[in-house]
């Protein structure tokens, strides 16, 4: 038995002073260390981090971005070389497009066999290694990236990365460690600290009086958002806020999180278009690009931007049109608002009267998709619209919801009720996703029903084996109810946006298209899941109820619906 501390344990020490609960990782040779590490763990009986094991690097960075989504709290990933931070980098790339903090380490070797008695392998030399460093992969999708090139660095340099990665704006960090660093001998610090949280950044008070003449004065405010409901605390400070001023709400149609109750009368819907003319005031929630195009503004309002990070480094290109900006905390700047409202004094008449017309409106939209889910009903092939409704009906209060689909983006947010927050989560950046988050929002809410709602395109974009075997072998049941078209349904419709009189139009040859895709619930017998599917509108209900009845006891599932083609 060692009697001596290498960087393995100095990784493991740092996760636990950041409170990370777990290490995520896709195994790699350089990470023995870790290992020792995680059983010298287990046979001392000490508290730490729960090291998962999966089979592809892309999961086990949507694994602990689906975690930290729910619980805020920030994990830690371990890939394999430069061969694992190019595969993981799908993930990591969505981590750093949703501002979700993670630290990524991966492995690199210094002395390729050179060193006297240490061999990491010929692996290094002839595949793994990449010139310049592994930094140069990961340098434009990540906040901070570095080398941990010493023993005596290593552990204040992960705990340093942990902190940039909460700080806001918040977003994934990286280290190269090198298997020589990893083996040295390394001592815990004598001074080791309990890590302080990041602190909240608050909006300045000028900025909120601002805000507040502003939203006194105007005719008709409107609050437009994506991506209030990304915490708990800032959704229900929207909720307030727009309660006690009668403000109505428009959620993006791609909006990100579950961001106001949908059955609420404040609640318009997700066309801002309606208020297009007329509105005076927009105040704009955590939004990346309100307008489109970017330079299309309402042309006659002012726009207030709520956001701690309304300019994102994680994009090319954005254009708010911003009037002001308040970028302190959300929640305390909707607070901080409301109480200025009220010791300004509130216009109760006015606020009676937007409410009224709230509601009238929010009546006729609830109307108008009832009668569009009995119309559906009747299409043969299934119509999407029956589907969101069937999904609607049959889930219980408190499922979960991610979403990975893209032809049917604006129909899930019109057409399935989700009136909590935390009801849906969204993977940002590319396809390939929705699976594993899918499994990290499990991993943070075991008591409640996961669904992934996912296209048959972009379900063949996710590690489907991968997922799946993970799901069965950390008891993390999800179900996956494909919207199957048979095609990648995205790319003929801009094939037909940018040749609409086209040679394709005329065959009917279309090039990037059609999926042959293998039989579903075959996938998911072998690993002992639910596989069904469904084509008779009248048995969707019961198809997804059997699902359900499969993550109760214990098992994922794939509902295959064959859906008939929709273009926005």
């Amino acid at each position: 038995m060692r009697n001596t501390l290498d960087g393995g344990e100095a990784i493991v020490e740092a996760c636990r002073k950041l409170e990370c609960k777990y290490i995520l990782s896709s195994p790699g040779t350089e990470w023995a260390p870790v290992w020792e590490a995680m059983a010298n763990q287990q046979q001392a009986g000490n508290s730490g981090p729960v090291l998962m094991d999966v089979w592809h690097e892309t999961l086990a960075v949507d694994i602990a971005m689906g975690y930290t989504m729910v619980t805020g709290e920030m994990q830690m990933v371990l890939l394999h070389a430069g061969a694992g931070l190019l595969q993981g980098n799908m993930g990591i790339h969505g981590a750093f497009c949703a501002g979700v903090p993670m630290v990524v380490i991966s492995g690199e070797s210094m002395t390729y066999g050179e060193q006297p008695g240490f061999d990491p392998g010929a692996q290094w030399i002839n595949n793994l290694s990449i010139v310049g460093g592994t930094t140069r992969l990961a340098e434009p999708i990540v906040k901070y990236s570095n080398v941990a090139g010493s023993p005596y660095t290593v552990y204040e340099t992960i705990i340093r990365a942990g902190e940039i990665a909460q700080r806001a704006p918040t977003g994934p960090t990286y280290l190269s460690v090198s298997t020589e660093t990893l083996m040295d001998e390394w001592n815990l610090p004598d001074n080791a600290r309990t890590v302080p949280a990041a602190p909240r950044v608050l909006t300045a008070p000028e900025d909120i009086e601002k805000l507040t003449n502003q939203l006194a004065n105007a005719k008709m405010p409107v609050v437009l958002t994506e991506a209030a409901g990304q915490d708990v605390e800032a959704y229900q400070a929207l909720l307030d806020f727009c309660e006690e001023l009668a403000l109505p709400v428009v959620e993006n149609p791609g909006a990100l999180f579950s961001n106001f109750p949908k059955d609420h009368p404040l609640h318009q819907g997700h066309n801002f278009k309606q208020f297009w003319d007329d509105v005076d005031l927009v105040m704009v929630i955590r939004m990346r690009a309100p307008w489109y195009p970017p330079s299309n503004r309402p042309p006659n309002a002012a726009i207030a931007i709520i956001d701690e990070d309304p300019h994102r480094i994680s994009m090319v290109y954005q254009s708010h049109q911003a009037d002001m900006y308040l970028e302190g905390d959300v929640a305390q700047t909707l607070r901080d608002v409301a109480t200025a409202m009220r010791e300004r004094g509130i216009d109760a008449e006015a606020v009676e009267a937007r409410r009224a017309a709230c509601t009238e409106r929010h009546d006729a939209l609830m109307a108008k998709r009832a009668a569009e889910h009995a119309e559906a009903r009747k299409s043969t092939p299934i119509d999407p619209v029956w589907l969101c409704a069937c999904i609607g009906e049959v889930m219980p209060k408190g499922t979960t919801y991610v979403d990975e689909v893209t032809t049917h983006t604006g129909l899930l947010r019109q057409h399935i009720m989700w009136n909590e927050p935390q009801a849906i989560f969204s993977r940002q950046g590319g396809l390939g996703q929705g699976l594993g988050l899918s499994l990290g929002v499990k991993l943070a809410k075991p008591e409640s029903p996961v669904v992934t709602i996912i296209g048959d395109g972009a379900f063949l974009y996710n590690p489907v084996l991968q997922s799946l075997g993970a799901s069965r072998d950390f008891n993390l049941p999800i179900m996956a109810v494909i919207f199957n078209n048979t095609k990648y349904s995205a790319m003929q419709g801009m094939h037909l946006k940018m040749y609409p009189d086209g040679i394709a139009v005329d065959t009917d040859v279309f090039h990037g298209t059609h999926i042959n895709a293998p039989d579903f619930t075959k996938v998911a017998e072998a690993f002992g899941a639910y596989g069904e599917r469904v084509e008779d509108p009248e048995q969707v209900q019961q198809a997804l109820k059997n699902g359900l009845q499969a993550m109760e006891e214990g098992r994922s599932a794939i509902i295959d619906v064959a859906i008939k083609d929709y273009r926005r």
